[in-house]
């Protein structure tokens, strides 16, 4: 179990790393489609993130934490679409 609590703590620096090109995006989008998907992404893998945590420190709460992330992204993401869609909520 060594050699992948290793692996996964380099795909966690490089998913930290990674995050940064992803808020450039997120901030500089030339649209606001771009913008979201920017946000999107970091969300996605932060989630990751929270899976390799767990898998390092052997915790089952940071994979519950990482699944209730994730359904707050997507309510949050396909809230946020339907009000640039539309430009309310009610619909």
């Amino acid at each position: 179990m060594g050699p992948f609590i290793s692996a996964s703590k380099i795909a966690m620096v490089i998913l930290s790393i990674t995050i940064f090109f992803c808020l450039y995006r997120a901030v500089s989008g030339p649209t606001m489609l771009d913008r979201v998907i920017g946000i999107n992404i970091i969300g996605t893998k932060a989630v990751v993130i929270f899976v390799l945590v767990g898998v390092v420190f052997k915790n089952g709460f940071f994979f519950d934490l990482a699944m209730v992330y994730a359904l707050l992204l997507y309510v949050a993401t396909i809230g946020f679409v339907k009000y640039l869609e539309f430009r309310r909520l009610d619909k």
